[in-house]
């Protein structure tokens, strides 16, 4: 039931009674509690309301507004300070009421009131509405965007547009090599996974790989690498058998299909996934495998995310402080966890995240967000970044207890500015088609007979360099010479060497050689000339004579090659039935 304006009266006490009539014109403030009530109560819903309400200051009107329009006429100081930066004021400054040494309330008490079993600020329903009558609506919430990142030392810029585009492919033809492995039980990347995938990414990692040297150091480990394996398994475009990946069905799909549909679909079906719950990456946090229910349900945080980013502008820098606040400002909130107590740094008592400034927004929800923003909105295009090394960002945590040994409190406290890419407004579903942006090139090139490739004028971009440095040696400065070993191991690893005939195709005014036009169409023939086929078992027979019989048998020649003198191979998931086939024989396998 709405609390009317003489029921919220009632909980105060006489003192802070007193003091809210004294701005209510020509009220007088002696008598008993039920006369300072209706004194108030006929005085804010009569011809006085008005000029009461004009006394506010700038704050206070402006959360009188905000309550009085929001649909249940609720306030939330959270939502208020993240959209105003500020507070308004309940009580005078200063000003010492008659009950001991509390503050006299101010005539904000006159307007928004606390309801203590629901926790919650609001204003009265039959003050509401005759509020509604001339208090204008609240402007509406503004998200702050620039048309450049911010600058700064050690700022990285990374337009991961053309990266995802071209990793995606990469990532799916690396799954059917059969060559990445995760944990059985967790579904995480192992080491080697983590190395294979880093070097097939287009410009590395954001961060480079640093080796512990001790056990206890913390490092920043990998982000991007980490992501694509996730991403996969959470799509369904891979499938796990034991340890391995490979390519599924809707996975072999993929492969013809169009890398921006491909990443569309896996952005969506990572915002239903529970195979990840991105703030597990915050190591430095403990407690959240507890067996007690301690995080929240992940798809309601990420459809939180994804709603607020539908507010951003396509193509300007937003710094991920000011999206922050934003998402508080519009009510796009959620929670981490259930019961931040069981969260700690260090040590499970001291160090908990329960008490007071230890679980607030910026320490739980933030690094949730940068999470989602840094590991993967970034590695699928969605969003161009801007970052420093962790050491360097947000450094909000440092009075909290067992932080003095952290450099960083999460490995994505570097994000500090992010951007709507083309492919991300497409893969948010603002856009109903999308088309790669044809990027100027302001560098020529000369592409010799001899495979030479030599840098006319202009200066690379980092990724033409990185594209060269794959496909080519570099034997002078500004001079390449086209390899075909490294062209056939980058074609092994899933590059399409399409990429190289474009680079070399843009930038040089002349058609391309004979021989330039060769050394493509055979790198592009022989890189994929072979191919690892299914796993299979040698099995060594106790003579040559034996190995004939068993081969050329019409119950095992079907089953089985000859690989030797005495040695036949068989498939993994033939070995039973050949088994049972030299039993007809009479012959017996051992193991």
């Amino acid at each position: 039931m709405p609390i009317m304006l003489k029921e919220a009266l009632q909980s105060l006490v006489v003192a802070d009674l007193k003091d809210l009539i004294r701005y209510v014109p020509q009220a007088e403030a002696a008598g008993r509690k039920d006369e300072l009530i209706e004194r108030i109560a006929d005085a804010m819903k009569g011809a006085k309301l008005q000029s009461i309400w004009l006394k506010l200051d700038t704050l206070q009107a402006a959360a009188v507004a905000e309550a009085v329009h929001h649909p249940q006429g609720e306030f939330s100081p959270q939502r208020f300070r993240a959209k105003y930066q500020g507070d308004p004021s309940f009580e005078v400054a200063g000003a010492k009421s008659s009950r001991y040494s509390s503050q006299k309330k101010s005539a904000l008490a006159l307007f928004i009131h606390y309801a203590f079993k629901e926790r919650l600020y609001f204003v009265p329903a039959d003050l509401r509405a005759s509020l509604l009558a001339f208090v204008p609506k609240p402007p509406n919430v503004r998200l702050d965007s620039s048309e450049t990142p911010p600058t700064g030392a050690g700022l990285t810029e990374r337009l991961t547009e053309r990266e995802a585009l071209h990793e995606v492919v990469v990532m799916l033809r690396t799954l059917e090599q059969a060559r990445i492995t995760v944990s059985e039980k967790t579904a995480l990347p192992g080491s080697s996974t983590l190395k294979l995938l880093a070097e097939r990414l287009v410009g590395g990692d954001f961060y480079p790989v640093v080796e512990k040297t001790d056990k206890w150091d913390q490092t920043i480990g990998p982000i991007k690498a980490f992501a694509w394996p996730m991403l996969l398994q959470a799509s369904g475009l891979a499938l796990r058998t034991g340890t391995r990946l490979a390519l599924s069905p809707s996975g072999v799909k993929a492969l013809s299909a169009s890398p921006a549909d491909v990443l569309r679909t896996l952005w969506r079906k990572w915002l239903k996934t529970t195979l990840l719950d991105e703030f597990s990456r915050v190591d430095a946090i403990k407690g959240q495998s507890s067996t007690a229910r301690v995080m929240s349900a992940v798809p309601p945080r990420r459809a939180a995310i994804e709603e607020a980013l539908q507010a951003c502008p396509t193509g300007r820098w937003v710094r991920l402080d000011d999206f922050s606040r934003f998402m508080r400002a519009a009510d796009h909130v959620f929670a981490v966890a259930h019961d931040p107590w069981k969260l700690y740094l260090c040590e499970r008592q001291y160090g908990s995240l329960g008490y007071d400034g230890s679980h607030g927004w910026n320490i739980l929800q933030d690094r949730y967000m940068a999470a989602v923003l840094f590991e993967y909105a970034a590695t699928l295009g969605i969003v161009d970044v801007a970052y420093f090394d962790p050491t360097e960002g947000h450094d909000d945590f440092r009075d909290m207890w067992g932080a003095d040994e952290l450099r960083f409190l999460s490995r994505y406290d570097g994000l500090n500015s992010f951007r709507i890419t083309a492919l991300g407004a497409y893969i948010l579903g603002r856009e109903a088609t999308y088309q790669p942006v044809a990027q100027p090139s302001h560098v020529a090139i000369s592409v010799m007979p001899s495979l030479q490739v030599k840098r006319v004028r202009g200066i690379l971009s980092a990724q033409d360099s990185l594209l060269l440095e794959l496909w080519a040696e570099p034997i002078q400065e500004d001079i390449w010479h086209l390899d075909r070993q490294k062209a056939v191991a980058a074609i092994e690893k899933g590059h399409d060497i399409a990429l190289l005939r474009q680079f070399l195709e843009n930038n040089d005014d002349l058609p391309l050689p004979e021989l330039v036009e060769s050394f493509l169409l055979r790198c592009a023939r022989d890189g994929q000339a072979l191919k690892t086929g299914a796993s299979a078992v040698l099995i060594e027979c106790r003579d040559c004579e034996t190995a004939d019989n068993v081969a050329t048998h019409k119950e095992t020649s079907s089953l089985c090659l000859r690989a030797g003198p005495k040695t036949l191979v068989v498939r993994n998931e033939h070995v039973g039935k050949f088994r049972e086939r030299v039993h007809v024989l009479g012959l017996g396998l051992a193991s």
